[in-house]
């Protein structure tokens, strides 16, 4: 019998045994069968036709090992965060683990949401009503669970925008309760279903909710593509409802968004909380939050990394009483600083759920991680090195491609790194995602990496949370991260869905220190050396543009101006670093390092210190402006 015979033959099997005696495996592979085809589900006729008339053998017939299953939603049918993204899956069913209840969290078979301790400890800084998790075990599946949209409590507008069937965990762990109007505190791993977790039973309530021409629903991200990506799944929700939604970002003209919000009544806000704090501190948007109902913060933990805990203490204070609306919190970590927004943001006993799966609360047992040591001035060089040893690695394996992500502390270390890289025969494609890059630039950036079989992304810390970009097979920072909590977030971005992963990190002498920072240490870390250097890099640093070097040794003198104390170097001893930093790494002449302009040297509280160099034209340039400007008002900049 031909192989093309045999899947035609298993298709009609599947096909028979879902309609002579339903199954929820047999549904699931039908229902993956479905929509991996584009068939329409209400004809079985037409399913049969198209699974006999399918020729030769089909990448997605589910096998023993791996199926692949479109369900849980948020992900936008692959587009935005990859929520609901069909992905492998590997088999669960031979666990024979118990479903054991502890007093804080829920252990179900071989999925542990969080350890009892864990989620204590979690939860000690304010009391809530945790709420168990359904213990029932699902097949082949990680994030998703058996309850249907179909017979969730929720309209049948809703119902019919809906492009799932099945709900994923966090959304069957939590729809229930936000639909009650308790207040959340979620945690979940990116990319399982939480857009569609906080935006739909937000949808529901306001259904029923007395109608005003206000703002009701408030989603608070971290990113401009996450709040876009946001915006997607709500008007993709909204098909069949009278609601509207819009955005605030920054990277946009504010009065031109300004205008759009007060002359479009919408019902439904997505913002990044600078570009909302702006819009709040100008008439107009305030009263349209007078009636908010709902306020989501997604990403919590993402929010606080991107320095935004003021921006949320200021925006709470133009907001409604929090005794007169709901709040939702969701954040893949719950560390001390989330616990104290939800403080402040939720009300007394709220509800906690952790979604979270053994293997995704210790990441460090399945996520192979090492550091380099190496000097400033070798950073580069083992980059690279390491980046086309991954590239070859990948290349002689047939089954997998090279797929890496590399974190630099700044933007401008970023700018620099493409540059460079770009230059560097061998290496996949360079792509780079940073806060200086325009939003259309990103965007474009993190859909050619999603959809890349194999590329290299450079990112300072835009990438880090919010995005799901699969297959990442490495994750690589470059100097010293800004805490525990931002390395944990950067290595989470490999090793998705159970899938291998690496991570590797390249520190210099003096920022050695991080590894014993407890958090980090506990994940044990093995030290490792730099792969032999194969490609001279030399010739390319020297292309790299003058301006770009001094921008990345600026950066570079502000960032680590921040750790000298872990450091234990004196500011006279950070400026000769940064000195040896700018020949050494970035090729900078001997004749004297970049200059700063004396304001920002006195900011850094480096004034008078040896080694620094003054830009004193720009000084004079400044005087003259002073001088010629009698209101004291600084001329608008001229754009040529």
């Amino acid at each position: 019998m031909t192989m093309t015979r045999r899947v035609t033959l298993m298709k009609k099997e599947i096909l028979d045994a879902c309609l002579e005696q339903p199954n929820l495996d047999m549904l699931r592979a039908l229902q993956h069968f479905r929509i991996t085809q584009n068939i329409d589900p209400s004809s079985p006729l037409r399913l049969l036709s198209t699974m006999t008339s399918n020729q030769g053998p089909s990448n997605s017939t589910p096998s023993s090992n791996h199926r692949r299953y479109r369900r849980g939603g948020g992900g936008g049918g692959g587009r935005g965060r990859g929520r609901g993204e069909a992905r492998p899956y590997p088999d669960m069913q031979s666990s024979s683990l118990p479903a054991v209840h502890h007093a804080q969290s829920v252990v179900a078979g071989a999925r542990a949401m969080s350890t009892g301790a864990a989620a204590a400890a979690q939860i000690k800084a304010h009391p809530v009503d945790v709420q168990p998790r359904s213990a029932s075990p699902t097949s082949n599946n990680r994030h998703f669970s058996e309850k249907r949209f179909a017979d969730a409590p929720i309209s049948n507008e809703s119902k019919s925008a809906l492009r799932y069937e099945f709900m994923s965990d966090v959304q069957a762990a939590t729809l229930d309760l936000a639909l009650s109007g308790k207040d959340l505190l979620v945690q979940a791993k990116t990319g399982t279903g939480k857009t569609i977790a906080f935006l739909l039973p937000a949808i529901e309530r306001l259904l029923k909710a007395p109608r005003h021409s206000g703002i009701s629903i408030l989603v608070l991200a971290p990113t401009r593509e996450l709040a876009l990506q946001i915006e997607k799944e709500a008007e993709m929700l909204l098909q069949h409802h009278p609601f509207k939604v819009q955005h605030a970002i920054g990277g946009t003209n504010q009065n031109t968004e300004s205008n759009r919000i007060l002359r479009s009544p919408c019902d439904i806000l997505i913002a990044t909380p600078g570009r909302l704090l702006d819009h709040l501190r100008s008439p107009g948007l305030k009263e349209k939050l007078s009636g908010l109902r709902t306020i989501v913060y997604d990403e919590a933990d993402r929010l606080l990394d991107a320095g935004f805990s003021k921006d949320l203490d200021q925006i709470i204070n133009f907001l409604p009483p929090r005794n007169t609306r709901q709040a939702l919190l969701f954040s893949a970590t719950v560390s001390e600083e989330i616990k104290k927004v939800a403080a402040g943001a939720l009300r007394p006993g709220y509800s906690f759920v952790s979604t979270l799966l053994e293997d995704e609360v210790n990441t460090h047992e399945h996520v192979e991680q090492t550091y380099i040591i190496t000097s400033q001035q070798n950073f580069m060089q083992a980059t690279i090195d390491v980046l086309m040893q991954d590239s070859e690695k990948h290349s002689s394996q047939n089954t997998s491609t090279s797929k890496c992500m590399v974190f630099f502390p700044t933007a401008r270390q970023v700018a620099f790194a493409t540059e460079l890289l770009s230059q560097i025969p061998g290496l996949p494609p360079i792509l780079e995602i940073h806060s200086r890059k325009s939003q259309p630039a990103r965007i474009k950036a993190a859909t050619a990496f999603k959809d890349a079989r194999s590329a290299v992304l450079l990112s300072s810390d835009v990438a880090a949370r919010g995005v799901d970009f699969p297959g990442v097979t490495l994750v690589l920072q470059v100097g010293l991260p800004a805490n525990s909590e931002q390395y944990i977030h950067r290595l989470g971005r490999t090793a998705r869905a159970g899938a291998a992963g690496r991570g590797i990190m390249i520190l210099s002498p003096e920022e050695q220190f991080f590894l014993s920072n407890r958090e980090v240490a506990e994940f044990g870390l093995k030290a490792d050396t730099p792969p032999p250097t194969h490609t001279p890099i030399a010739q390319a640093i020297a292309r790299v543009s003058s301006e770009t070097k001094s921008q990345a040794y600026r950066a570079f003198l502000g960032y680590y101006n921040g750790y000298t104390k872990p450091m234990k170097m004196t500011k006279a001893m950070l400026v000769q670093w940064a000195w040896e930093y700018a020949k050494g790494a970035l090729g900078w002449p001997e004749s004297g390092p970049p200059t700063l302009e004396s304001r920002t040297v006195g900011k850094m509280g480096l004034k008078g210190v040896p080694g620094i160099a003054i830009d004193n034209q720009a000084r004079v340039s400044k005087k003259a402006v002073q001088g010629g400007n009698k209101t004291g008002r600084q001329p608008r900049a001229n754009n040529a």
